[in-house]
């Protein structure tokens, strides 16, 4: 007898983003409406990044390599969508910044809770980026299941998993070199470079709003 099937691995791309969206839309109507739009728009999509973290890691630590094998291509969801996620969440990180920067002086307790959600969703989107390109590593490598899977010369692992590519697209993400991990493949090597490119844009926001933090304290 097979093992019971978990739901989270019959999630879909779809599946995650409408959940995740249903949670953001709940939080946007459910806020107070006398915050600015602003606030409420964060609120929502820290919400929705949560949830697709949320999901997307349970994924991660409990689906079995030949589940990954089987549904590599499916689980990434279309280029399109995938380059459509990173961008929102690439422009979210901006507005977070421009956010925090035009928030009013006469109300520290209104510019403590605009930098807590403007930090947080930040950080949310950070992940958030890394975390699909971890699937979208995981479609290059099984691109055709067995028949043609590498493309990333993972040390000891000859079948990774999800874990092993997260490992792969976090040090990217955070250090915009592969550490340990060879690329072999030219079509990932092309995604890395874009993906070293936008990480390097969205550090430069993180440091851009920290800066902005400590100088608003010292004022």
């Amino acid at each position: 007898m097979q093992p019971k099937e978990l739901f989270i691995h019959r999630l879909r791309p779809i599946h995650r983003g409408l959940i995740a969206l249903a949670l953001a839309i709940v939080v946007f109507f459910v806020f107070p409406r006398n915050e600015n739009i602003m606030v409420q728009l964060l609120y929502s999509w820290l919400a929705f990044s949560l949830t697709y973290l949320l999901i997307a890691w349970a994924t991660f630590y409990t689906m079995p390599v030949q589940k990954i094998i089987k549904l590599a291509t499916i689980e990434d969801g279309s280029r399109i969508v995938v380059t459509l996620f990173i961008l929102l969440a690439s422009f979210t990180c901006l507005f977070a910044v421009l956010f925090v920067i035009e928030s009013p002086a006469d109300n520290p307790s209104l510019n403590i809770s605009n930098i807590g959600i403007a930090v947080a969703s930040m950080i949310a989107s950070w992940a958030l980026v890394h975390t699909i390109y971890t699937f979208h590593y995981a479609r290059l490598y099984y691109n055709d299941q067995d028949k043609k899977a590498g493309g990333l010369d993972f040390p000891g692992s000859e079948k990774p998993d999800y874990i092993d590519f997260a490992y792969f697209s976090f040090v990217l993400g955070c250090t915009f070199q592969v550490s340990d991990v060879e690329i072999s493949s030219k079509t990932i090597r092309h995604v890395a470079l874009f993906h070293g490119l936008l990480s390097f844009a969205l550090n430069t926001f993180v440091v851009a709003l920290t800066i902005n933090i400590v100088a608003g304290f010292i004022k």
